[in-house]
């Protein structure tokens, strides 16, 4: 019910060049040209500065007010909306805050982005937690309706929208052999932060419940962004080059610098910026929904 609309897709072929054509195959064209012959245009994007973040000013509540004014009202969006009405941000009228109520959406738009921040890293809300005594969570704990059975998901949606774009039935995690899992942690083994300037150690059992493959990527936690280093993509999977053990387990490091004695599968990170993992499973299986199959904590390096 919405008239702005877009789409995220994910080619998971291991060969590049095959997902590059797969994707090419997509069509999009208006349903009323449907009978006609169509082009659709691909643009490179490659090389692109580009950030998920939102702005932490009042340019926040502007980009608000851009993105709803074309909507239609939802019954159930009603008193936000009368909330929203006092800020300035009203249908069919131009956003135009006073000197004022700037300098008040300043202030909020700061505030908000750190209570978002902690909503997201500190969760509250119950069933966070995957494992007991681990502190691995939840990524997507949200309905696509984003409505529970007595309330609307307020607190689980604002955390999963601060880290992620968008949300779909295969990103939730929750079908044998179908789709992908998002697990994240925001601490250590002894339950400190992480943090760029520290060494860190990461085992992943053998056998990891997948039908495609497993992956880690590493975040900024303020911009959400993957962690941009000299080293590339702070990315690592097991349909790439790693180095295994003996039993099919995998170790892996994370740091500023190589810690002394880790393999080839290091990825890096900066110091003086916070970082989170997202763990993701492509297609889980049985062991994963049954918990026999568990992921380790990550550990400080000392």
């Amino acid at each position: 019910p919405t008239v702005q609309v877009w789409f995220g897709t994910r080619a998971l072929d291991p060969d590049p060049k095959i997902a590059e054509e797969t994707i090419r195959k997509f069509k999009i064209y208006s349903w009323n040209d449907r009978s006609k012959a169509t082009v659709t245009n691909f643009v490179p994007v490659n090389g692109k500065a580009w950030t998920s973040a939102q702005p932490t000013d009042a340019n926040y509540f502007k980009m608000v007010a851009d993105a709803l004014e074309p909507e239609p009202v939802q019954t159930r969006d009603r008193v936000i909306y009368g909330m929203m009405a006092s800020l300035g941000i009203e249908k069919g009228k131009a956003f135009q805050p006073d000197e004022r109520l700037t300098k008040i959406l300043n202030e909020a738009a700061m505030v908000g982005e750190l209570t978002a921040r902690a909503n997201a890293y500190e969760k509250r809300f119950a069933g966070s937690i995957v494992w007991k005594d681990k502190h691995w969570e939840y990524a997507n704990m949200v309905e696509l309706n984003q409505e529970d059975s007595n309330y609307t998901q307020l607190d689980q949606r604002a955390s999963w929208f601060y880290e992620a774009i968008g949300n779909s039935t295969g990103m939730q995690g929750r079908i044998l052999g179908f789709g992908q899992v998002y697990l994240e942690t925001s601490k250590d083994k002894a339950g400190k932060w992480l943090v760029g300037s520290k060494s860190y150690h990461f085992h992943v059992p053998a056998n990891a419940p997948v039908k495609q493959f497993w992956s880690i990527t590493l975040y900024d936690n303020v911009t959400r962004g993957p962690l941009v280093t000299d080293q590339g993509s702070a990315d690592m999977s097991s349909r790439k080059d790693i180095e295994k053990n003996a039993d099919g387990s995998v170790d892996i490091y994370f740091g500023p610098t190589k810690p002394k004695g880790a393999n080839k599968n290091y990825i890096k990170t900066l110091p003086g910026k916070g970082w989170f993992p997202y763990f993701r499973f492509y297609g889980p299986t049985e062991a994963y929904f049954d918990k026999t199959w568990q992921l380790e904590d990550i550990e400080e390096i000392k």
